[in-house]
């Protein structure tokens, strides 16, 4: 596999330019936020994930994660780089500085994520699910809970994991059976979890779980739900790893792909009960997990985007060393130069970019949302960031999948071969649109809770916000941006009217509401990636205009918004007629037809 770079000027560029850096500069309680400081930042992480973690992402893919004697073990190298992941501070990025965190805002941290995915998905995964935990605790642990816990998960002397999933109890959450029984000052739990990432390992002394369990007079379905955090270790009077608590890992699952990723099978109470303490209240567990849920579809969603640069900075690499045919001197010819190959390596170029300004201009409205001092700018951008979330989720990881077979295209037959490891991309990302809830289950939260729940107010307010948009575009008459307006303006008309019709199927016929989730999220990601992209536009046209010397890279950036504008965007009336018109089909369809 080519090794991973860095792609320094365009995190720069949609933090500084198009997103706006300056904007979480402004914020109390973060820090880190200069330009300098980011990029300072970035030269440190850039180095350690293409000199530590990109080269074992293929040793990871080889050896995998093993279970034996009851003891899970990370492949060959993952141990020590995790011990320098932590004492370079990386765990600690975004967490609070009450609890040894670093108090970056989310915005930096979903950059520095796009790196670490990147360079080794599986090995990033596992700090992803304890920064989730770690969020979940600050908001709904107890005060106990928060200093017993969260400052050994900030330092990555511990890590979290999140224990929902059982045989019978997948999306249907509702359906789970495992127990906790009160006892003393805390509560036993039995039962068996499935699915759950980093369940084990031996990168760290302790494991913290937040595993969804039903009190015994709990009343049935997801309304009976409680969250309880437990341990691997129980903590002894100084806080550190005790007497080992009733929880192990009985199976790992093989896999697809994510090989270094140990997918346990964990069983909690196979004697006298897991030991576990209740976090929030009663029967609204699921509430709760919801904080770490959340957190974990978006982080996703960047696994995504970090997958789909990877491939992309592959397959341009070999796409200029590929040599086929020759030319009239005799020469070979590289494969770039051939139409086909930069049609291709131009769909995964805009549609990484396109990801990555979805990813963190959601990132920056969970900083807004956070501390802004206006308490209708948080809100406003609370609505902002729960609308994003699905569609970060699904469209993301579905752009991944589709950037990644891409590569594998490129590469012709050497795709094919797991030898290059062009393969071991698409296996690694065809996860992503299943796992924290697949992007079916991701549509229907757009359609049904984000777009029904406030009769589409947070929609129209975006949507109104690209309108407003257009009137910087009819300011140049600039070739390229008279192109992508036009491309731009049909495709937000298609989301309007969409939108308005959904709404409707909402009131009046909910089952084709649902039939039309999927391509209506894709619309709506399609939709916001071309209003990425034509903002994007305009920034480097007039950069161009103004003479500036990194014109080159400006130049690109207009050329990958112009393709984007004229092969991407004019998806957007077929997803607008699957929506509305096609739907109707899909909902009426007996399942006794099939």
């Amino acid at each position: 596999m080519s090794e991973y770079r860095l792609p320094q000027d365009e995190i720069l560029f949609v933090l500084s330019e198009l997103i706006g850096l300056e904007a979480v500069a402004e914020l109390a309680g973060l820090t880190h936020t200069t330009l300098e400081d980011v990029t300072s930042i970035l030269d440190q992480a850039g180095r350690f994930a293409s000199e530590t973690l990109a080269p074992l992402n293929r040793v990871g893919d080889l050896e995998g994660a093993t279970l034996a004697n009851g003891e899970v073990r990370t492949a060959t190298g993952f141990r020590e780089a995790y011990g320098e992941f932590c004492s370079a501070g990386w765990c600690a990025s975004a967490a609070e500085t009450t609890y040894g965190g670093q108090g970056l805002p989310r915005l930096i941290n979903t950059a520095l994520y796009d790196v670490w995915n990147a360079a080794n998905i599986s090995f990033s995964l596992c700090n992803t699910l304890t920064d989730s935990a770690i969020q979940l605790l600050q908001l709904h642990g107890t005060e106990f809970q928060r200093k017993q816990f969260l400052p050994k998960l900030v330092s990555g002397e511990w890590t979290g994991a999140m224990a929902m999933t059982e045989p019978q109890a997948g999306s249907d959450v509702g359906a789970l059976s495992c127990r906790a029984e009160p006892k003393d000052d805390a509560y036993r739990l039995k039962g068996q979890k499935i699915f759950i990432s980093w369940g084990d390992h031996d990168l760290t002394s302790n494991i913290i779980y937040l595993v969804l369990a039903r009190l015994p007079d709990a009343p049935e379905g997801s309304h009976g739900i409680s969250l309880f955090v437990v341990p691997k270790f129980i903590p002894d009077e100084s806080g550190e790893p005790g007497t080992r608590n009733d929880v192990r890992c009985i199976a790992l699952e093989k896999k697809l792909g994510i090989h270094a990723s140990p997918t346990c099978v964990m069983e909690f109470g196979e004697k006298d009960g897991a030991i576990g303490w209740l976090v929030g209240e009663p029967n609204r567990g699921l509430a709760a997990m919801f904080t770490m849920m959340n957190t974990a579809r978006l982080a996703v969603g960047h696994e995504g985007l970090g997958i789909a640069e990877r491939a992309y900075q592959q397959a341009n690499s070999y796409a200029k060393e590929r040599l086929q045919g020759k030319n009239c001197d005799g020469d070979g010819i590289p494969i770039i130069a051939y139409p086909d190959v930069r049609r291709m390596l131009l769909s995964m170029k805009a549609r990484s970019e396109a990801m990555r300004a979805l990813c963190y201009d959601a990132a920056l409205s969970a900083d807004l949302s956070a501390h802004h001092p206006d308490q209708a700018v948080r809100v406003l951008h609370d609505d902002r960031v729960a609308l994003l979330t699905p569609i970060v989720k699904a469209w993301c990881t579905d752009g991944a999948v589709d950037v990644t077979t891409t590569n594998i295209q490129i590469h012709g037959g050497a795709g094919y071969i797991e030898e290059t490891g062009a393969a071991q991309l698409l296996r690694d990302a065809r996860v992503t649109p299943i796992y924290e809830g697949t992007n079916g289950i991701q549509a229907l939260d757009l359609v049904r809770r984000k777009l029904g729940g406030d009769k589409g107010l947070a929609m129209k307010s975006l949507i109104e916000e690209m309108r407003q948009f257009d009137a910087a575009l009819s300011a140049t008459e600039d070739g390229a941006i008279v192109a992508i307006r036009g491309r731009f303006a049909e495709a937000g008309s298609a989301l309007a009217r969409t939108t308005h019709t959904l709404l409707g199927a909402l009131e009046d016929d909910p089952e084709t509401a649902d039939a039309a989730a999927v391509p209506y999220l894709d619309l709506a990601g399609t939709v916001l990636g071309g209003y990425y992209m034509a903002r994007s536009a305009l920034i480097a046209e007039n950069r161009i205009s103004a003479g500036d010397e990194n014109a080159a890279f400006y130049r690109s950036k207009l050329a990958t918004a112009l393709f984007y504008a004229e092969s991407i965007l004019p998806r957007s009336a077929g997803l607008a007629l699957a929506a509305t018109s096609g739907a109707a089909t899909v909902s009426h369809m007996q399942p006794e037809a099939f």
